[in-house]
């Protein structure tokens, strides 16, 4: 079969647009956003969080003093488009508006309205492959501004609960040099048992009953994250450019999690976007079947599941 796209309801965030092949469904929501609410097997159970009811809000004077009245923020879940450096309320653009979009083939862009506050318009477009459970998103910023910005584009893909995030550790062989480094939160704690730190991987465990958050982020030279759930293996997988000036300190992969949802994000380099020019960052998805749940202390067992699935 080949890609067939569509607009249906998906309740409660309105119209969506659906894109589906013989192997995995993705959706993607047209009156607000964007956001890609849903990618599963055919089928399956849902790999994104859904904010069914609007539990993740941003609102507030600094919010109303930006962007207007009664001005807010919301999650919705799924995958997102932001810009980084975080800054509030820059960072948080409520992105409550209906979404255009344009078919191309097996591609679809989606263009939300400009961010007027920020001078800044994004895209998100999709392109669902034939004949397996590949989708290719690439995420577009242009400076619509008349001076020079400086921003990276950051994807985050708000996955659902109880899953185990792996985050890949760097192996190259530095000599006496390091080949490491990691950027830690205020609020992470090392000693947090969701965590698990191993030789070459890190495991972090989405545990609905743990109330704090945890985030951690490095330069991620193997270029992958994933998410182990609903007996499948979400990767999403994405480039290293080594000497790039990353956010912070130098992070192009970043994990977060807390009572809700596990993130896994991908951020490009930090540059400086003239008047009209464009940054572009592409992820590549992919979900396999029948794979076993694993133990995140069970690192044996992680380096195998890597080694079959992953870098094969």
């Amino acid at each position: 079969m080949s890609v067939r796209i569509y607009e249906k309801e998906y309740a409660p965030f309105g119209k969506v647009l659906a894109m589906e092949n013989d192997f995995v469904e993705l959706c993607v929501t047209l009156d607000v956003g964007p956001r890609i609410i849903r990618f599963a097997q055919r089928g399956g159970e849902n790999f994104m969080f859904e904010d069914r009811d609007a539990s993740v809000v941003n609102r507030g004077e600094k919010y109303d003093s930006y962007y207007g009245e009664n001005a807010y923020w919301r999650t919705y879940g799924g995958h997102r488009i932001w810009l980084t450096p975080e800054i509030e309320p820059n960072t948080y653009y409520p992105d409550n508006d209906p979404v255009e979009y344009s078919v191309s083939g097996n591609s679809v862009t989606f263009t939300p309205p400009e961010q007027d506050a920020n001078q800044v318009l994004e895209t998100l477009t999709v392109t669902l492959e034939e004949n397996d459970g590949v989708a290719q998103v690439t995420a577009t910023a242009t400076n619509t501004a008349d001076v020079p910005q400086t921003f990276g584009l950051w994807q985050i893909s708000v996955m659902c609960p109880n899953g185990l995030g792996i985050f890949p550790q760097n192996t190259r062989d530095a000599g006496l040099l390091h080949n490491r480094t990691l950027s830690l939160w205020s609020y992470a704690d090392m000693s947090d048992p969701r965590v698990c730190w191993g030789k070459n991987l890190i495991s972090v465990r989405q545990d609905p009953s743990v109330d704090r958050a945890f985030k951690i982020g490095a330069p991620n030279e193997r270029g992958w994250l994933a998410y182990l759930c609903h007996n499948a293996l979400f990767v999403k997988r994405f480039p290293y450019f080594a000497g790039s000036a990353y956010p912070d300190d130098g992070c192009n992969g970043e994990l977060y999690t807390n009572a809700k949802f596990l993130e896994i994000e991908s951020l490009s380099k930090l540059a400086p976007v003239n008047p009209g020019d464009t940054l572009c960052a592409t992820e590549v998805w992919s979900i396999t079947p029948d794979v076993a749940p694993v133990c995140g202390k069970d690192m044996a067992a992680l380096e195998k599941l890597v080694a079959d699935y992953i870098e094969e």
